[in-house]
């Protein structure tokens, strides 16, 4: 599955879920935030704070229905630093779940500094949802329909 700023999900599935991923000894606090179009202006419809801790994963879930996410955004900020001295680099992951399946996923390996540094990582990113096209009406059927 290719990484895009897109996330194809099925609007009769079930509810969308977000999972944030670090590894090698990584805390990380991040802020995911819906965001709306409407009248040309981005209205931000929800937000959440995802924190990995000591187990390196946390997840959510997006509380509006799958039908009314075509074209929203989701952005997201995420803050961390390494709680291990001398770490080079760690691992972040952002999956969006529908159903079981991955509808959406996105790896980055970043240098995090040390904690004790009084420094810390920040990085951001957004994804636009889109609807999957119902695979049980073909477009060739369409052109079936077409007066010759």
């Amino acid at each position: 599955m290719p990484a895009s700023n897109y996330c194809l999900i099925d609007p009769k599935g079930g509810p969308i879920k977000i999972q944030l991923t670090v590894n090698n000894g990584i805390r990380s606090n991040s802020s995911f935030v819906l965001w709306e179009l409407q009248d040309e202006k981005w209205i931000k419809k929800e937000k959440w704070n995802l924190i990995t801790g000591d187990k390196g994963f946390d997840e959510c879930i997006i509380p509006q229905k799958p039908d009314e996410l075509e074209n929203n955004s989701l952005a997201w900020s995420v803050n961390s630093c390494a709680m291990i001295k001398n770490l080079e680099r760690g691992e972040f992951t952002i999956r969006i779940i529908q159903d079981t399946i991955q509808r959406w996923k996105k790896t980055a390996s970043r240098i995090v500094p040390f904690v004790g540094d009084g420094k810390q990582l920040q990085f951001g990113n957004h994804i636009i949802f889109k609807h999957l096209i119902d695979s049980q009406n073909p477009t060739t059927n369409l052109w079936k329909q077409i007066d010759s």
